[in-house]
């Protein structure tokens, strides 16, 4: 009796035995499994912060680079807005400046008269401002005598009146009217008087 009853407790001694180990063994099977699923994510953690930062430092550096070509790019644009207003200020003036304007009138005269190729304005009579919806206008009526070639230089400079490279008062031609002389040696030259409207901010 007692040897059976010591057998079966050395049996269960076993089993208990061989179920802790087995125990043991799924624990620790358990807790690797577990810890290598860690170090994956810990090593995927680890690559991402790394190319992070990576990035982080390539970006830092590209907005440096950026920062610094729109500064110096920035100086450039003031600077070639501040020469456009300056311009635009001539050309569309803020007020009807008739004195910049006949200063300008008296330049195509000064440029375009010579000893054969005569260019001369007798008269420039401003009239009173008109203010329209958008912008303002100043008429003025000249008489001139030219050679048919000035003549035809004096309406393309006004054609191109308004341009930012020839900075030239905006302007346009209302009428023309033409004076023919019969004597022979006058007939050479045109003599003419114009209407003129010249533009400025309202």
């Amino acid at each position: 009796m007692v040897n059976i009853s010591y057998t079966l407790i050395k049996r269960r001694q076993k089993l208990y035995t061989k179920a802790y180990a087995v125990l043991c063994l799924i624990i620790l099977l358990s807790m690797g499994f577990f810890s290598y699923q860690k170090w994956q994510e810990y090593s995927l953690f680890r690559e991402a912060v790394s190319k992070n930062k990576e990035l982080t430092s390539i970006l830092r550096d590209s907005v440096t680079d950026e920062k610094s070509t729109y500064e110096q790019k920035k100086n450039g644009f003031d600077s070639l807005s501040k020469e456009i207003d300056e311009k635009l200020e001539f050309i569309f003036p803020s007020t009807d400046d008739y004195t910049a304007l006949t200063r300008q009138l008296d330049l195509f005269e000064e440029e375009l008269s010579k000893k054969n190729n005569p260019f001369e304005i007798s008269s420039i009579e401003y009239q009173p401002a008109e203010e329209l919806e958008n912008y303002s206008v100043l008429p003025l009526r000249m008489s001139i005598e030219s050679s048919a070639d000035n003549f035809t230089k004096f309406l393309h400079q006004i054609e191109n009146s308004g341009s930012l490279d020839d900075q030239i008062r905006l302007m346009d031609i209302q009428s023309i009217r033409l004076n023919f002389s019969d004597d022979e040696d006058e007939s050479k030259f045109i003599k003419f008087t114009v209407q003129i409207n010249a533009y400025f901010q309202k």
